[in-house]
């Protein structure tokens, strides 16, 4: 009676490790990437001015009456929102001079900058214009971009599914096999790269008719997905 039961569960073992080694853990593990390219549809850049007087109030005021008059005209002329304006920095702090090896205090310093969004990019280059009538101020990191990009996030995701089942397919095929359905699926991340216009500082001329116009050639955004994809193969 025990040599029938032996001789049963070794037959069973034996059936349970060929089912097992029948194809069961073929897999193969790509990876896919999609882009999309879009066209810019807004813009920020940011703006700083630096004012130098005898004691800090001075510099302080001197800084405070050229940011309003930068921010009335982003205001009142081109009518841009309180939230699309915000304050990224301010700074005080003294000026010297070095003489016979030391330090000669000569005034003080106060600086502010300001991030400005324009959400019609038909602005952008009048709004730099006007600003250049403002002497003394820099102008800096013009970055192009959309407002609406998930849709384009998406497009982008589904062809990185796309372009991973293509490559799984063709390692598949190379190994004689059929690819199945996809058992795991990681994100790889998602990315979109602004265009930007790095200006060097821009100081304005008194005269206005001495200063060019502002122009700019605004390139398309591209949009990108990647993603890790294990299908089985069979």
């Amino acid at each position: 009676m025990r040599k029938t039961i032996v001789l049963v569960l070794a037959s069973v073992l034996l059936l349970a490790g060929c089912q097992s080694t029948d194809g069961a853990g073929r897999t193969v593990t790509v990876s896919g990437s999609g882009e999309v390219s879009i066209s810019p549809d807004m813009a920020t850049f940011s703006v700083s001015v630096e004012e130098t007087g005898e004691t800090t109030a001075q510099a302080q005021e001197a800084a405070n009456v050229k940011m309003a008059q930068i921010c009335a005209i982003l205001q009142e002329e081109f009518l841009l929102d309180d939230d699309d304006i915000r304050t990224t920095g301010m700074s005080l702090y003294p000026q010297y001079r070095y003489e016979d090896g030391a330090q000669v205090l000569t005034g003080q310093a106060a600086g502010q900058s300001i991030s400005v969004t324009v959400h019609d990019l038909d602005q952008l280059a009048p709004i730099v214009d006007r600003l250049s009538s403002v002497s003394g101020i820099s102008l800096s990191s013009i970055s192009l971009d959309a407002q609406d990009k998930e849709a384009s996030l998406s497009e982008a995701r589904l062809e990185a599914i796309a372009d991973a089942s293509a490559r799984a397919a063709d390692y598949a095929g190379a190994a004689g096999l059929t690819l199945g359905e996809a058992l795991v699926i990681q994100e790889g991340g998602s990315y979109y790269g602004a265009n930007r216009i790095q200006p060097a500082a821009l100081y304005a001329a008194a005269d206005e008719s001495a200063s060019a116009k502002a122009s700019f050639h605004a390139g398309d955004i591209t949009v990108s997905a990647s993603v890790n994809v294990t299908f089985e193969m069979h």
